[in-house]
């Protein structure tokens, strides 16, 4: 199987397409980095049914989540319908601000953009149009990924992820899109939609539910939960990636209650037992709140480092104290 990416591969950053607010079709995006660095760019997204070709049991799992039913329930639900009236949107899936959450929104060639389906699988790993065919390709001769060389394996990954991919090994970028949507840090949706903050939001408790896809992780066949060493490290990384977006909502409109939050649960952590990064993030946290009004742009990017550094040495991965801290996983019959 021939390769699709050049040889050399040249490092750099991808634009990606990040929602605007307001009042705003479903075509109309802005063009710029997003904080998660996810790109939903309806031009860019090709949909479920074409991961499901070789996705099969991912896609089974996505099918029975509540990613997927709220694409059928949401118009329905009274406090959605409520939401939407007080920021005067007249239809939640043709407008952007909500759609761009709740639904995978797609636009083919010479066509309107429109919502196909619930929260799916580009809404996580990225619009998939550039990378889905060399994501896919393991090598000349090479059938699956077991087939695959150590080199082609790291130019494939490298490739792909120059092509806007977020790959589950990145479980920082992934996190951040996971709290991209669930932690909500627009001032306007908040204070005159009312819309949930989603302060809180916990990664572990959320993404071992109905929504993890650990066939090929656990090595079974079965999509067992997460094993607790991973789990310890999902919950730093979380953790982390809520300090990052408290930070931000601090900043975008003066809102420190998330950021107060954020060090208060890292606090928690710290108690449990003490481990070297939280103890750092703490400290950044408290600086920002001491800095109301300053540029936080380097305290974010350090905050982003740590949360890095936490998936590639897997932090935390041995620290059994805070299993007690660690929630309850929620499935959708719990939602």
């Amino acid at each position: 199987m021939t390769t699709l990416w050049p040889a050399c591969l040249v490092a750099g950053s991808v634009a990606v397409s990040a929602w605007v607010g307001g009042d705003v079709t479903l075509a109309e995006s802005a063009t710029g980095a997003s904080p998660s660095g996810v790109i939903r760019d309806p031009g860019q997204i090709v949909g479920p049914d074409a991961c499901a070709e070789c996705h099969e049991n991912e896609h089974r799992v996505w099918m029975g989540s509540a990613h997927q039913a709220g694409a059928q329930t949401l118009t329905r639900n009274a406090e959605a319908k409520r939401i939407a009236k007080a920021l005067g949107v007249r239809r939640i899936k043709a407008d952007a601000r909500c759609a761009s959450c709740h639904f995978t929104v797609q636009q083919a060639q010479g066509k309107r953009a429109k919502s196909i389906s619930g929260v799916s699988c580009e809404s996580c790993h990225s619009a998939g149009a550039g990378w889905i065919d060399p994501h896919s390709q393991f090598g000349e001769g090479a059938d699956s990924p077991r087939d695959e060389t150590g080199q082609h394996r790291a130019e494939r990954y490298q490739y792909c992820e120059s092509m806007g991919m977020i790959h589950p090994a990145r479980l920082y970028k992934l996190a951040s899109a996971c709290y991209s949507c669930h932690m909500i840090t627009d001032g306007e949706l908040i204070e005159v939609g009312g819309h949930p903050t989603g302060d809180g939001f916990d990664l572990v408790c959320w993404s071992q539910g109905d929504i993890r896809h650990n066939f090929v992780r656990e090595g079974a066949d079965n999509n067992p939960e997460s094993s607790p060493q991973r789990r310890r490290v999902m919950f730093l990384i979380g953790s982390t990636v809520r300090l990052e977006f408290a930070i931000r909502a601090a900043d975008s409109d003066g809102s420190y209650g998330p950021l107060l939050a954020a060090i208060g649960h890292l606090e928690d952590i710290e108690s449990a037992r003490s481990v070297e990064v939280v103890s750092e993030l703490i400290e950044i946290g408290k600086g920002v709140e001491s800095s109301a009004g300053a540029d936080h742009a380097g305290a974010i990017e350090r905050v982003r480092e740590i949360g890095e550094s936490i998936e590639m040495e897997q932090i935390g991965s041995d620290v059994e104290e805070i299993d007690a801290l660690i929630p309850a996983v929620v499935t959708r019959g719990d939602r």
